[in-house]
């Protein structure tokens, strides 16, 4: 979210330079970052599940958080033996072990899923605040994605179409929140871990999606009253 004309069969953008939502995307971690973001989750809960049906729950949660970190140490590992890069893994982990600290901290499997919940409240509250003081967060993504010039910040028209997307933006993180949130006061690791996969990468893919076809659509608007004749 590149100046010159594109080769044939390469997919364009607004103004004819490659498409922005597969380079987002690939930004993002493409669809091996919804495998490894989601896997050590999955495997936390249900170790968590399983182990619970024949031992304490203290001896459950213990099982489930080394099931996750071998999970994400696997992940890691897998990573250099394709020789892929580990940038996106090694952040993943680090998120891993905060969540890991957070349910032993607790000594509840629903813990595991709480660092989660604060980030996103952190990142609805920085791309709303973004948008309202005219530095949108998306449109600084999405200009240096896409090769936009940075001049868009002096543009009100742009400010504005981006300014509308990091509000979007900011709906999503509160959806993920207030869903998990309740899940979490439920204590309901099961749907909690549910929840993350499903608000995870499909619908972050998805707003992807929306934003770019947004903010293709409003340029397209705005640029054709622009230059569209007077009387």
């Amino acid at each position: 979210m590149s100046c010159g004309r594109p080769l044939p069969d390469t997919p364009t953008t607004v103004s004819g330079e490659p498409a922005a939502k597969p380079a987002l995307i690939e930004a993002l971690g493409g669809k091996r970052g919804l495998v490894d973001s989601g896997l050590p989750a999955v495997v936390f809960v249900f170790v968590n599940s399983v182990v619970q049906a024949f031992a304490a729950r203290d001896a459950a949660l213990r099982a489930a958080l080394i099931g996750a970190v071998v999970t994400g140490v696997a992940i890691i590992v897998l990573r250099l033996v394709r020789k892929e890069t580990l940038q996106q893994a090694i952040s993943g982990f680090f998120g891993l072990a905060i969540a890991v600290f957070f349910a032993a901290r607790s000594g509840e499997a629903r813990g595991f899923f709480l660092p989660g919940i604060y980030i996103n409240i952190a990142y609805g509250a920085a791309f709303l605040g973004s948008a309202l003081i005219g530095r949108p967060i998306v449109g600084a993504i999405y200009a240096a994605v896409d090769g936009l010039d940075k001049r868009w910040r002096e543009d009100p028209r742009l400010r504005r179409i981006f300014a509308y997307a990091s509000v979007g933006w900011s709906l999503v993180f509160a959806s993920r929140a207030v869903v998990q949130g309740i899940l979490y006061v439920m204590d309901r690791p099961g749907l909690l871990a549910g929840a993350r996969l499903l608000m995870g990468w499909p619908l972050t893919i998805a707003a992807v999606a929306l934003t770019v076809a947004y903010v293709k659509r409003a340029r397209s608007r705005t640029d054709s009253s622009a230059t569209a004749p007077v009387g």
